[in-house]
C-alpha cells in the first residue's frame, strides 16, 4: 500500500475588489419593449460601437445593422466583441476562416448580429420574444462593446457609416448606441 501526502505551502493574502451592485428585482417579460437606436459617424477603416442601457437589467440586441453611404471598398469585418466588461474577444484574423464578414466588399449593409462565427455561438441567446440575439446587463460596467474594420487597406476618409440596432429592453431604460 501507498500513501501519497502532498502539502502546500504558501501564504494567504486579501484582494480588495469592487462590491456587487445590490440586486434588482426581476423583470417580468411583460415589461420589455422593443426600441431601435441609431448613430452614424465618418469611417475611416476602424470604429467601435458601443450600446448600453441605463438600468442593470438585461437588455437583447436583435439586429445590428450597419449602412454605409457608398458600396464598400473592401470587406468590414468584425474584429472584436466585449460584453458586460469581460474582456475583449478578438475574432478576425489573417486569413478568411478566422474573419466575420459584416459588409462584403461591393454592398452598403450588413447584420453584426447574423455574422457572429460559429464557435462564438454561445453568445447568441434567445430573447423575450424568441428572436435570436446577443444579451448583455445594463447599468455601470454593463453594455456591449464591437470593434469593426476594414480587411485590407484603408477605406475612403470621411464615408458615412450608420448603425441601427433593433433592441429588447425592459420599457422602463434608456438604451442609448454610440462609436467611437
Amino acid at each position: 500500500m501507498v500513501i501519497l501526502l502532498c502539502v502546500a505551502t504558501g501564504s494567504l493574502s486579501s484582494v480588495l475588489g469592487q462590491s456587487l451592485p445590490p440586486p434588482s428585482p426581476p423583470k417580468a417579460l411583460s415589461q420589455y419593449g422593443v426600441a431601435r437606436v441609431y448613430a452614424s459617424t465618418a469611417f475611416n477603416g476602424r470604429a467601435t460601437i458601443t450600446i448600453t442601457s441605463r438600468e442593470a437589467a438585461p437588455f437583447y440586441v436583435v439586429r445590428l445593422t450597419l449602412f454605409l453611404a457608398n458600396p464598400a471598398a473592401s470587406q468590414i469585418i468584425l474584429n472584436s466583441i466585449n460584453i458586460d466588461a469581460t474582456g475583449a474577444i478578438q475574432i478576425s484574423g489573417t486569413t478568411g476562416s478566422f474573419q466575420a464578414v459584416i459588409v462584403a466588399a461591393g454592398l452598403t449593409y450588413g447584420d453584426i448580429v447574423q455574422s457572429i462565427p460559429n464557435y462564438l455561438s454561445f453568445l447568441i441567446v434567445k430573447d423575450p420574444l424568441g428572436d435570436d440575439a446577443i444579451v448583455a446587463n445594463g447599468g455601470s460596467g454593463g453594455g456591449i462593446v464591437i470593434g469593426i474594420g476594414v480587411t485590407a487597406g484603408a477605406f475612403a476618409n470621411g464615408a458615412t457609416i450608420t448603425a441601427i440596432a433593433t433592441i429588447v429592453a425592459p420599457t422602463d431604460t434608456v438604451v442609448s448606441l454610440s462609436f467611437s
